[in-house]
C-alpha cells in the first residue's frame, strides 16, 4: 500500500505507474488534501486491513531510510505468539549500517528521555519509522485518529499499553535496525521544534486518564 498524502507534484503519477507495472504487489491510496503523517498512515493501515489478505500490517517511510529487506526481519518476531508490535531503532552498534547526523541523533536522545519521563515508556527509539503489528493489533490501534500529526507513534505505544495492561511489555519488541540512512533534512523546522513540548502535553491531556 503505498500512499500519497494529497501532493501537489508528480507523486501520483508515479506511484499509479508503479502500480500499473505490478498490480498483484502494489495498491495506490491517493488522498485528496495533506491530512499530515499520523493520518495519513492511519488511512493507509485501514485501507490496507480492509482488504483481509494479510495477518501482519506495518508501516515504513516513504525514503527506504528504512530498507525493504528488514521488514523480513521484523516479520519474523512474530513467531513469538505472544508479540503483537515490533518497533525499529536506530542504534549505532559496531558492525551496524547505521547513518544520522549527529544533531538529529542529539535531538532523538534527549526527546526519548523526556518522552520516557511524561509517559513512563522506556522506549529507546519512539520516533523510529519502521513498526509493525498483527493484523488484530493494526485494527486496535488505528481505528481511532491521532492527536498529533507528528508525534503519533507514542501514542501506538499508549495506545497499545492500554490494550495489553500487564502484558504489555511481552506483546511489545524493539529491535535495532542492521541498516538505516538518515536520507535528506527533516521536514520539521525549527518552528516545529519549538512546538515539541506542546504536542507532547496534548497527547499527554488526550490520555491523562489512561497514563
Amino acid at each position: 500500500m503505498l500512499v500519497d498524502d494529497g501532493s501537489s507534484d508528480q507523486t501520483i503519477e508515479v506511484l499509479t505507474s508503479m502500480k500499473e507495472q505490478f498490480p498483484a504487489q502494489i495498491d495506490v491510496l491517493s488522498l485528496a488534501h495533506n491530512v499530515g503523517k499520523a493520518e495519513a498512515v492511519r488511512q493507509g493501515v485501514l485501507k490496507a486491513h480492509s482488504n483481509g489478505y494479510f495477518d501482519f500490517f506495518g508501516f515504513m517511510d516513504g525514503d527506504l531510510a528504512t530498507p525493504l529487506e528488514e521488514a523480513t526481519r521484523f516479520i519474523e518476531y512474530f513467531s513469538n505468539h505472544k508479540i503483537q508490535f515490533v518497533s525499529g531503532s536506530r542504534v549505532k552498534l559496531f558492525g551496524w549500517d547505521i547513518h544520522r547526523s549527529l544533531k538529529r541523533h542529539y535531538f532523538g536522545r534527549v526527546f526519548a528521555t523526556y518522552v520516557s519521563y511524561l509517559f513512563g515508556l522506556e522506549i529507546y527509539d519512539t520516533q523510529c519509522g519502521a513498526k509493525f503489528f498483527t493484523k488484530h493489533m493494526a485494527q486496535e490501534l488505528f481505528k481511532e485518529p491521532f492527536v498529533s500529526k507528528w508525534f503519533f507513534d507514542i501514542e501506538l505505544f499508549i495506545r497499545l499499553r492500554n490494550r495489553m495492561g500487564k502484558h504489555f511489555n511481552e506483546s511489545l519488541i524493539e529491535i535495532p535496525l542492521l541498516h538505516w540512512h538518515e536520507i535528506g533534512e527533516s521536514k520539521l523546522g525549527i518552528k516545529d521544534f519549538l512546538k515539541t513540548p506542546l504536542e507532547l502535553r496534548k497527547i499527554k491531556w488526550q490520555y491523562k486518564n489512561q497514563l
